[in-house]
């Protein structure tokens, strides 16, 4: 698979459906990063060590070996479909974990893929203050563009929504509004969908020029908006006005080792039902 792009798909383990595998199905034969070849999949699973119990007089290594031939099994008729149709070649990976949200980053970087899918898990307010996500553990360290799928993955396309910021005093901010509308753009063409773009600004005095902004963006003027407010707010307004099917945001991490991903993600996931792409930026300063 040296001349093939390779596209990371994350099971979840406890349910038969699976809209990360779905979406990669629909989007692999076509995909590629301005390079012109199909991707492959590598279909990953991961099982979290703590659900597996052991009884009394019982070996524990053969029972995790146990445990992981039956993963293994169940992965295989997952993928039964995948590997029929023929278009594409499909590896897959088992582990079985301690920490199953570090687990699948590591996977991630392992394999060097060009895109990681992953079905959007569904959690009340009150969860989140409790449990840490692994969507955001995914979404903080991946070092790959990472697509998660909230909405059916059989749901067309229409309209593309790119975020960018609308100040941008550093030059990674600037890279990054570049590398989310030429993204944005060349998804949008390739399905035949609309493009829109939307920014936030602080106050009025902050309000840019939406002629400008739209050149910037080489849209119409009706392609953009600008929202006071926060950047979680405007694009949650921007998408529900638009009816988005995807929405296309950055990720800037910081020099350290630290990222910063606020809670924009966060605030998309839980309030629209909408897929997004992060790309990630890694800002040297």
């Amino acid at each position: 698979m040296a001349d093939t792009e390779k596209i990371f798909v994350i099971l979840d383990p406890t349910t038969m459906e699976q809209p990360s595998l779905v979406m990669a199905e629909s989007i692999a034969p076509d995909f590629n990063l301005q390079r012109d070849r199909a991707a492959a999949l590598h279909v990953y699973c991961c099982i979290d060590e703590k659900t597996i119990s052991v009884g009394d007089g019982e070996d524990r290594e053969q029972v995790l070996a146990e445990t992981r031939e039956l993963a293994d099994a169940w992965v295989q008729r997952i993928v039964e479909r995948s590997r029929a149709q023929g278009r594409l070649a499909v590896e897959t990976e088992v582990e079985i974990s301690a920490d199953w949200r570090a687990a699948i980053v590591a996977a991630v970087g392992r394999q060097n893929c060009v895109l990681a899918i992953r079905g959007m898990s569904q959690h009340t307010r009150l969860m989140r203050l409790f449990k840490d996500r692994s969507d955001w553990k995914l979404l903080r360290d991946s070092s790959c563009p990472v697509y998660l799928v909230k909405a059916s993955p059989n749901r067309p396309v229409r309209k593309v929504l790119a975020a960018i910021k609308h100040r941008t005093e550093k030059q990674v901010y600037t890279e990054a509004n570049d590398m989310i509308l030429e993204t944005a753009r060349g998804i949008a063409s390739g399905l035949g969908a609309e493009l829109h773009v939307v920014t936030a600004y602080k106050d009025i005095s902050n309000y840019p020029d939406r002629q400008k902004f739209a050149d910037r963006c080489k849209l119409p003027r009706n392609r953009v908006q600008a929202v006071m407010g926060s950047p979680n707010d405007a694009i949650a307004t921007a998408a529900r006005e638009i009816d988005a099917d995807l929405i296309v945001i950055a990720r800037v991490g910081k020099a350290g080792g630290k990222r910063d991903i606020g809670h924009t993600a966060e605030t998309i996931i839980d309030a629209l039902n909408a897929n997004l792409l992060v790309l990630p930026m890694k800002d040297a300063g």
